[in-house]
């Protein structure tokens, strides 16, 4: 911990970088510049200069907040956006929102966790977990448990409540629904829930859930879930259509599902006597016999599929349900697929022997000792990928 006490350090900065780079093309300004002046994000108040400045330090998403646990007389305290909280015995998990202007914690006092919510506490649970805020700023969610029932509350709003701890929650992106795996008892598999946040329409998706995903922005969901004879097949759900509930055909085995970014298109590899299958919305191409696919990538523009494929000792990219390309050059390691947004071009990184190498289109770059995440520009005209060499580390920016 950094004690501040002399008047001139009265001023508790959070710095950003700062660049004098002018003209700059869209995929170095991406990679590399946060903001063009230092700012002064936060303040410890005059009364406060003795404090204890916890190392602790949590950013708004959008840039303009920031809050921090403060330490004095063996008391915690919040410090949000220069303003100083009530004083606990303890300070748990802390949370801003992503527009910096509301903050969320969990405290003990008298041997009671509460939940502080822009400083107003909550009732007392016996414990308590890291506090989510949706996208909007306007929700903020949290687990806790209380005579060894696990809750849900957002808001003040408690769920029926759940034998075991939550698998996984978190608020879809237009903030109005919370989404939730949970087990009200022992007998019963791993139920996929979606509800608003009072709690009040709850809609059980479906029972024994093996994995679930989001897309970016979350406005769909997709998850795994096995029936009663242990096959598995995939549902999906778009909450802009938060009446129907698409479920894909039933496989042996479900492996790497994936959702593009705006939620529509879902893709997967199912597994049915032993026979491996691609499945993009709900259509199928049978996979080359002795192919493994790994990870997996919706090209969205071209409604297509590619898919980095394990065979023997080789790997490459498999393209599938697109009017081009198939197999690409096998290589010892392939890793981080990705496609321009126009949906025209490939990348992705490979190894051969120990040199590795980007690959846009099939056409090999220069070769490093390690490149790793390559990304376009927003026009497409431009890679961007990192790259270590003899020791030294570079952003490697290149046409295509």
């Amino acid at each position: 911990m950094i004690r501040y006490s002399l008047p001139l350090l009265y001023s508790l900065m959070v710095v950003m970088s700062v660049s004098a780079c002018k003209n700059r093309d869209p995929v170095s300004t991406a990679v590399s510049i946060f903001a063009d002046k230092s700012m002064l994000h936060s303040t410890i108040p005059p009364d406060d200069t003795s404090a204890m400045v916890d190392q602790r330090i949590t950013f708004a998403h959008q840039g303009t907040g920031v809050a921090h646990i403060a330490k004095r007389d063996n008391k915690s305290f919040v410090i949000h956006n220069g303003k100083s909280g009530t004083m606990h015995e303890g300070i748990g998990a802390l949370a801003i929102s992503p527009d910096g202007g509301r903050v969320a914690y969990t405290a003990i006092d008298n041997g009671k966790w509460r939940f502080v919510v822009d400083g107003v506490a909550g009732e007392p649970f016996s414990v308590l977990e890291a506090p989510q805020f949706s996208p909007d700023g306007r929700h903020v969610a949290f687990q806790a448990m209380k005579d060894d029932v696990w809750y849900l509350v957002v808001d003040g709003k408690v769920s029926a409540g759940a034998n075991k701890r939550y698998r996984e929650f978190s608020f879809s992106g237009d903030s109005a629904h919370i989404v939730y795996i949970d087990k009200v008892d022992d007998t019963r598999k791993w139920r996929l829930v979606v509800s608003d946040t009072s709690f009040k329409n709850v809609r059980v998706l479906d029972t024994g859930v093996t994995s679930i995903i989001n897309n970016a922005d979350r406005s769909a969901i997709a998850a795994i879930v096995s029936n009663s004879a242990d096959k598995e097949s995939v549902i999906h759900l778009v909450f802009a259509k938060s009446d129907t509930v698409e479920r894909g055909a039933v496989y042996d085995k479900v492996l790497n599902i994936a959702l593009s970014s705006n939620g529509k298109d879902l893709a997967y590899f199912g597994e049915r006597r032993k026979i491996m299958y691609g499945v993009l919305n709900g259509k199928e191409e049978l996979l080359p016999e002795g192919a493994m696919p790994g990870v997996t990538v919706i090209n969205q523009s071209g409604k297509s599929l590619g898919a980095l494929i394990s065979a023997g000792n080789s790997k490459y990219l498999y393209e599938m349900f697109g009017s081009s390309g198939r197999k690409g050059k096998a290589y010892d390691e392939v890793e981080w697929l990705t496609y321009s947004s126009d949906g025209t071009a490939s990348a992705l990184a490979v190894r051969k022997g120990k040199s590795w190498c980007v690959v846009v289109n099939g056409k090999e770059g220069p070769e490093f000792d390690r490149v790793v995440s390559p990304k376009f520009s927003p026009d497409g005209k431009k890679i961007v990928y990192r790259a270590r060499s003899n020791g030294e580390r570079y952003v490697i920016v290149a046409n295509l």
